[in-house]
């Protein structure tokens, strides 16, 4: 099952970084609280990004453009100058100007083009929130003449997106160049909802296509203000209301869509002072035979907290459009998420158990989206079924649950979630959580889209904007074909909306992060023509196809994953970092032990320790796999002999996004080489152990061992070059290192890399040797 994780809201949106979670670890200490590591690691976190070259990406969206200097106007284009001016004619004049200002500073910091802004002149683009008709909500038309640019949206939302596509099209040629001619667009998705990009603005989650964003929330306990229960009062945190409304307006003055995330991750101790008062409360008992309680939502004391608290938070922020939660495996607690001690879909608190499951969650859901329609009769309480397969849903995909959903209520779930993709040699490979191996939508996810228009409710689709869990700790994965494939998927999959935003880390705004925006919108340009556009912008006109074809080798290099393994942990989350593990019984240095914070999930204190990192051992079908991760290997190597031949044909203006997805790429070769090193190393490493321990050896098995021993020496002098060249890529680029890890933190990426050096030196030069020894004595 897909195990525990920690989501928090921050910067007004959902971010999985979980920034108030991360932690310093040096060294550590179990005398700080989690929340206590979690600020003081967050501000390094943010101190040690602000000194990277690559927060000029995330920071603002419009760095990532640059004019090419040799551009020139084709036959049907035209060239915007300074002698253009671009006119506000919106009926929301203030939100109109906002949008040209963006427009101007686009073309003057990035084209060269100091364009005006007022009514006058004869070369004016003119941005408009209505004249677009006939068209659908948030329809736009641009239509390029000689001396007039006409971004005319339907309405306020449309004119937005008209910027934004305006913008996208200058930037993709790379020049104030507009081909001459008439080009109406429409939404493909009523929903856009993004993340804003790490240390960037909501201009910069606009500019990449999206129309929503999360904004206020949090923990329910915190933000009420309801007297129904009145020892919860103790919880409150003073000023949350208003700060979501803030959140909230700040997003209604950009036309977006604004959803908060909800939690009721709080849990209470069988002393605690409310069931001293009133037993009946405590429901389930969670986790563990000495674990803490929810309150029962099947309570009319729960019941009544919960609808005031709701009316509350849509009357602070009466725009609000609604509420997501996690009601599967973790977030927004009820009797049946992690009871101790019962079955699965069973609870061990009496009340809801005579309900089951599927009522009791469908319930909660009711309640609120009844309370919240009570006041905004357009507001939705979107339930997330993260995981209810594997904790108390009958069914995969949740159908009994959602035919019990009524008007306001909707679903939020996961294109590829618990899947199974097969692969040659009888491997199924389980995808638990987030990958970007399937495309989707999985089974679960079209059975789910069935259940949800039966039902008469609204689904909307989830998907990572940057990574999958073949390779966690990239700034992203470069499988572009992969991600192109991924968004027309999520477009024409039937949903209301996409929701696409990171789940355990930051958006970096990385390639992946912005090519939505390209087929957010109808009509969306061939597959084939923009990604070779997109490669030349980054890249550069000459290099730009070397680098084509390594996206195409990363996309490939997928296909040969085997496995998604455990959360953050071994070779293919530390790569050339992993130890080797020539000794598996060796006890290994701190450094290889970190905390995994996302374990607070269950109690604060079960995200503090230090536990092992590694694995000692490989997983799966030894043989099988090893092929596989090979397979990735070469994959990926001609993904970086192809980013090693477009290094002298980058131009200077590109290096900084260029050098940005080559990190990347470089990295998850290493990746991928350590991983098929660990596997070989340990296959050779038990067969010969194996062999030193038998009393008797063949003359054969001898012969055999000699080679066999070559071939574990050359292995690890294989890995012992690979971490050295991957050290350099590892101090480049901090968002590589894992002690930034959002919801776990590890020593630094750099430091382990070190002392595995220091081991390799020892295990080639004295523990190999030994074991031959052993091993050839006859």
């Amino acid at each position: 099952m897909g195990g525990i994780r920690i989501r928090a809201v921050a910067h007004a949106q959902l971010c999985a970084i979980v920034v108030a979670c991360l932690v310093l670890m040096e060294p550590i200490s179990h005398a700080e609280t989690l929340a206590e590591l979690g600020a003081r690691l967050g501000r390094e976190t943010q101190e040690a990004y602000a000194k990277s070259p690559y927060t000029a990406i995330s920071s603002n969206y419009f760095n990532r453009f640059l004019r090419d200097p040799d551009a020139r106007p084709g036959e049907n284009e035209m060239e915007l100058d300074g002698a253009w001016t671009i006119v506000s004619n919106a009926t929301d004049r203030e939100f109109g100007n906002v949008m040209a200002a963006h427009l101007a500073e686009f073309l003057r910091d990035r084209m060269g083009v100091d364009v005006k802004q007022g009514d006058a002149g004869e070369k004016q683009v003119v941005l408009s929130d209505r004249g677009a008709a006939g068209q659908e909500p948030a329809s736009f038309a641009i239509k390029v003449s000689a001396n007039r640019v006409a971004v005319t949206g339907v309405d306020a939302e449309g004119m937005r997106d008209g910027v934004v596509k305006l913008v996208s099209r200058i930037g993709m040629r790379q020049a104030p160049f507009l081909e001459l001619g008439t080009q109406n667009y429409s939404p493909r998705l009523r929903v856009r909802l993004g993340a804003v990009p790490y240390g960037g603005a909501t201009r910069d989650l606009i500019f990449m296509g999206y129309n929503a964003v999360f904004a206020g929330g949090g923990e329910l306990y915190g933000i009420s203000t309801s007297d129904a229960i009145p020892e919860l009062a103790s919880r409150r945190q003073p000023g949350a209301l208003e700060g979501s409304a803030k959140a909230v307006a700040d997003a209604k003055k950009n036309k977006l869509k604004a959803y908060a995330f909800i939690s009721l991750r709080q849990k209470f101790p069988e002393t605690d002072a409310i069931f001293q008062r009133d037993p009946t409360l405590r429901g389930t008992r969670t986790w563990k035979a000495d674990g803490e309680f929810v309150l029962c939502t099947e309570h009319s004391a729960m019941k009544q907290f919960l609808s005031e608290t709701m009316k509350q938070l849509f009357q602070a922020a009466p725009d609000l459009d609604g509420v997501v939660m996690i009601i599967g495996g973790e977030g927004f607690y009820h009797c049946f998420m992690r009871p101790f001690g019962v079955e699965k879909g069973h609870t061990n608190c009496p009340r809801c158990e005579a309900l089951g499951a599927e009522t009791v969650v469908a319930n909660l859901c009711n309640l609120l989206a009844e309370a919240a329609r009570s006041v905004n009769p357009n507001a939705e309480v979107i339930a997330w079924p993260y995981s209810a397969e594997h904790v108390w849903s009958a069914d995969k995909a949740q159908a009994g649950f959602i035919a019990k959903l009524k008007p306001g209520a909707g679903i939020f779930t996961e294109m590829e979630k618990d899947e199974y993709v097969e692969k040659p040699d009888g491997v199924r490979k389980h995808l638990w959580d987030y990958s970007i191996d399937l495309i989707g939508p999985g089974e679960r996810a079209k059975q789910q889209i069935e259940a949800c228009r039966k039902a008469g409710i609204s689904i909307y689709m989830k998907s990572e904007p940057e990574l999958g869990f073949e390779a966690p700790r990239l700034s992203h994965i470069p499988c572009m074909d992969r991600w192109w494939d991924r968004a027309e998927a999520l477009a024409s999959c039937g949903a209301d909306g996409a929701w696409v935003f990171p789940a355990f880390r930051p958006n970096y705004g990385t390639p992946p992060a912005e090519m939505n925006q390209l087929v957010w919108w109808n009509p969306a340009p061939g597959k084939d023509a923009a990604l070779e556009a997109l490669a030349a912008r980054i890249a550069g006109a000459k290099a730009g196809p070397r680098l084509r074809d390594a996206w195409r080798h990363v996309s490939d290099a997928i296909a040969f994953s085997p496995e998604i393994p455990p959360y953050y942990t071994g070779p293919y989350y530390l790569g050339p970092a992993h130890p080797m593990c020539v000794d598996p019984d060796a006890k290994l240095p701190d450094v290889f032990y970190g905390q995994y914070l996302f374990m607070a999930e269950m109690s604060d204190s079960e995200g503090l320790p230090a536990r092992p990192t590694f694995f000692t051992s490989p997983r799966g079908n030894v043989p099988v796999f090893l092929r596989m991760y090979r397979e990735m290997e070469a994959k990926l190597k001609a993904a970086v002999d192809e980013i090693e031949a477009a290094v002298p044909d980058v131009p200077d203006r590109c290096k900084l996004v260029f050098d940005s997805d080559a990190s990347a790429i470089r990295w998850f070769y290493h990746t991928a080489r350590a991983h098929a090193n660990f596997y070989e190393s340990c296959q050779l490493r038990d067969a010969l152990r194996a062999l030193a321990e038998s009393e008797t050896k063949t003359p054969e098995q001898l012969e055999a061992a000699e080679k066999q021993f070559a071939r574990w020496r050359d292995v690890l002098l294989d890995e012992k070059a690979n971490a050295e060249t991957a050290l350099p890529v590892m101090e480049s680029d901090v968002r590589l290192d894992w002690y930034y890890g959002g919801d776990h933190t590890f020593p630094h990426g750099a430091d382990m890399i070190r002392e595995k050096l220091r081991m390799l030196e020892r295990e080639i030069d004295q523990v190999l040797p030994a074991i031959r020894t052993k091993a050839l004595a006859n």
